[in-house]
């Protein structure tokens, strides 16, 4: 069903397509509700005219065929609207650079170079995983739940904009989709390598999708997903979702080491943040404030917990009267230790202010890391750690274990990383990593979800334990029968047995490899 609006009014225009799967359908409801009178107005159903088909198929269907490229570029578009998407929050490698660059003060060659500590690839992944976690920061302050990134259902109005170059800049992005239609919120983090961008009407979205997806944007073709259902905490008020006014600060001198420098625990969960300290105060990030809500009313509220530091109500211009500010719907409640944070979210969950309902949860900038810093706080968003084991899939063949290493480290102390080999040389694609603790593979878990490294994308759970030896030989038959079975010659049978015998160890023969066997 598809009903046409007037781009004045953005009210109906009075007529309507309606689409059936099959014809002899579409007869039977045309004899049906033909002249027939439907909430006081006499329908009057025609025949639809068949849908004009874009150039390429009209030549296609004539005999001619098109290029190459313009095929390839048809089918793109084509499939550009189907909901499976491996990563919703894809970030071009060159923008990353751009970005990160920018943010250390250095150059891009510099930050690429062969010549500098560590492996360049590494280096990327790192920057990535940081600006990863910034615009996820942003995106929760501006009022994004990030937990409905989940849901398969997906919104008519809102829209995912990825691959974007570094070089645009939020004006672009607005003249860019509005000449579609009007235009909500849209959202850029400081980074400037991913977008969310609202529209008002679902009609108008469905056409900017149309037109947009994969379109050129400067050096890059811009990648479009429709963002899930109910993705933001609050309704679009035109008064209150604005432009944001709020400029980031140029970044501090620094170096290309700094990418390398090991963050502690509790550090993990805001290693994004600039200026955030993770000391002994602890913030909580509360949304769904009403509009009226002050901060006077938020200190009586929080007050009844002992140790309240500070209370801060997030506000913007007012886009009719510039002079005045108007509260954003969200803010942050500063309390002197920890403890007394996570004692006011148990207890003021879901209170009622000025007819809403609070909610509240540990806060990406400061709260969370110090929370994450005792052992009695529960992991980033509520989940349990299960183990001290992570399995690294869909691991680069170009990667060694040192590489590995390097990267899981910055988030984490490491116990011992495993890279399983082929009997035929290399390793088999995936990679087991222990930390020390189960809160440190939880946050290397919950950090690196949208990592890549050497343009793959890293996907990390949890390690299943095999304890028993049983279970440890019938893996081993497994990896045998998909090695060549029966036909496999005397010496590589007598091999897997040994590495039957020995798997229980630590030292397996199929899994022991070195750095100094890498180097190599």
């Amino acid at each position: 069903v598809h009903m046409p609006i007037s781009k004045d009014t953005k009210r109906p225009k009075g007529f309507a397509y309606i689409l059936f799967l099959m014809p002899e359908h579409a007869v039977k409801a045309y004899r049906a509700l033909d002249n027939k009178v439907f909430l006081g107005r006499l329908l009057h159903v025609l025949p639809g005219k068949e849908k004009p088909q874009p150039r390429e198929q009209a030549d296609a269907h004539d005999g001619f065929k098109s290029g190459v490229k313009k095929e390839r570029d048809a089918q793109k578009k084509a499939l550009a609207g189907d909901s499976f998407n491996w990563n919703s929050l894809y970030m071009s490698a060159d923008a990353v650079a751009d970005s990160i660059s920018e943010r250390l003060r250095i150059s891009k060659a510099e930050l690429l170079s062969a010549d500098s500590a560590g492996n360049p690839a590494v280096r990327l992944a790192l920057a990535e995983t940081h600006i990863v976690n910034d615009a996820k920061r942003f995106f929760e302050e501006h009022g994004v739940q990030l937990d409905r990134f989940d849901d398969s259902v997906r919104s008519d109005v809102v829209i995912l904009v990825k691959n974007i170059p570094f070089s645009v800049d939020e004006d672009e992005l607005r003249a860019l989709f509005g000449r579609h239609g009007s235009l909500g919120r849209v959202l850029l983090p400081p980074s400037r390598t991913i977008a969310i961008v609202e529209f008002l009407e679902p009609s108008e979205a469905r056409a900017a999708f149309r037109h947009l997806a994969y379109k050129r944007l400067k050096d890059a073709p811009i990648y479009l997903e429709r963002a899930p259902q109910d993705v933001f905490a609050a309704p679009y008020d035109p008064s209150a979702h604005g432009p944001d006014a709020e400029q980031k600060g140029p970044g501090t001198k620094a170096t290309v080491d700094a990418l390398h420098a090991p963050v502690s625990t509790a550090d993990v969960a805001s290693v994004a943040a600039q200026g955030g300290s993770g000391g002994a105060g602890c913030v909580l990030f509360v949304k769904n404030l009403s509009f009226d809500t002050t901060e006077d009313t938020l200190r009586r509220v929080f007050g009844g917990v002992d140790g309240l530091a500070s209370v801060v109500v997030r506000r913007k211009k007012d886009a009719r009267d510039p002079t005045q500010l108007k509260s954003m719907g969200f803010g942050f409640v500063e309390y002197r230790s920890p403890a007394a944070a996570k004692q006011a979210l148990e207890s003021f969950q879901g209170t009622i202010v000025d007819d809403h309902a609070l909610d509240l949860k540990m806060s990406d900038r400061l709260g969370r890391a110090a929370a994450a810093a005792e052992d009695e706080a529960p992991a980033a968003g509520g989940k349990q750690p299960k183990s001290t084991k992570l399995v690294v899939k869909n691991v680069p063949f170009e990667a060694t274990r040192r590489d590995i290493r390097d990267l899981v480290s910055a988030f984490g102390q490491v116990k011992s990383v495993r890279l399983p080999k082929k009997f035929s040389g290399g390793h088999r694609g995936f990679a087991f990593v222990e930390f020390l603790t189960p809160q440190e593979a939880q946050n290397v878990l919950d950090t690196m979800k949208s990592t890549h490294l050497y343009g793959r994308h890293l996907v990390l759970g949890w390690a299943e334990e095999e304890n028993s030896l049983q279970a440890i030989r019938e893996k081993v038959g497994r990896q045998f029968a998909k090695d060549g079975g029966d036909t496999a010659g005397p010496q590589k049978r007598r091999k897997i047995q040994m590495g039957t015998a020995h798997a229980a160890g630590e030292g397996s023969e199929m899994d022991t490899d070195s750095d100094e066997d890498d180097d190599k």
